[in-house]
């Protein structure tokens, strides 16, 4: 019966993992280029070999009692491409492969596909409340945003005159990518600059389905309801037990 308790009680805690990530998805769903994620589970047992080292399934060592105690293991993020959305604004940029555009921040430099790039107080071409955008040339600086921006990157003003170039960066191994909850990457690899793969006046959506989030939520939600009902009817039968025992 205790195992019953902690198989159940581990199980409310994942799912509540589960849901935090389900929500980030959900509250992000609008947010251009954000990558959505998803949350994998394992038993408590199978936690304890990978962490001891012994991940040989053939000669398993016997942790005594099996165990189906859940256990949150990695949270896993899809960076495939999400659709794309015209805005007719010139300084809205979306990447038609893989890459991230580089932004400098107050705490340093983060990487983004979110393209809804703006000019800020000092005409310096930046992510609203996160940072500027980094050229090839350093901070990109325009005098206005009737601006031309090829696929390579390329920053032209109304007379045709180049500015700087679009720093666009990718990396080797997305798995050692290491995401925030807004959705930027702040680290994990060494960026390489690739060519742009730039479109003007467009935006890249999330890849989030709201659907699928609400179902992914829902199912969660029924399981720790679900646990706290048999948690419930536990504990009552514990206390009974212990109630016949003392009359004994």
């Amino acid at each position: 019966m205790l195992q019953g308790f902690y198989n159940l009680t581990s199980s409310m805690l994942t799912q509540g993992r589960n849901l935090d990530v389900v929500s980030n998805n959900i509250s992000n769903v609008s947010t251009p280029g954000y990558k959505k994620d998803t949350m994998t589970a394992t038993t408590f047992r199978e936690e304890m070999l990978s962490r001891t080292g012994n991940t040989d399934r053939s000669s398993v060592t016997n942790l005594n009692t099996t165990s189906m105690i859940v256990t949150a293991q990695e949270t896993i993020t899809d960076y495939s491409q999400g659709s794309f959305e015209e805005t007719g604004e010139p300084l809205n940029l979306a990447l038609s492969s893989s890459g991230f555009f580089e932004i400098q921040t107050q705490a340093g430099t983060i990487y983004t596909r979110n393209g809804a790039f703006i000019t800020d107080e000092e005409g310096y071409l930046s992510l609203p409340g996160v940072g500027r955008v980094m050229g090839l040339g350093g901070q990109v600086q325009l005098e206005t945003d009737d601006v031309r921006i090829d696929s390579a990157g390329g920053i032209y003003d109304a007379q045709g005159n180049f500015i700087d170039t679009v720093r666009v960066v990718d990396f080797a191994d997305y798995a050692q990518l290491v995401k925030n909850p807004d959705g930027h990457i702040a680290g994990g690899g060494q960026p390489v600059v690739k060519d742009g793969g730039i479109i003007q006046n467009t935006l890249e959506r999330s890849n989030v389905s709201m659907m699928k989030e609400m179902t992914a939520m829902m199912t969660s939600q029924r399981a720790i309801q679900s646990a706290s009902q048999i948690l419930k009817m536990y504990d009552q039968m514990m206390a009974k037990s212990t109630t016949e025992i003392g009359r004994v």
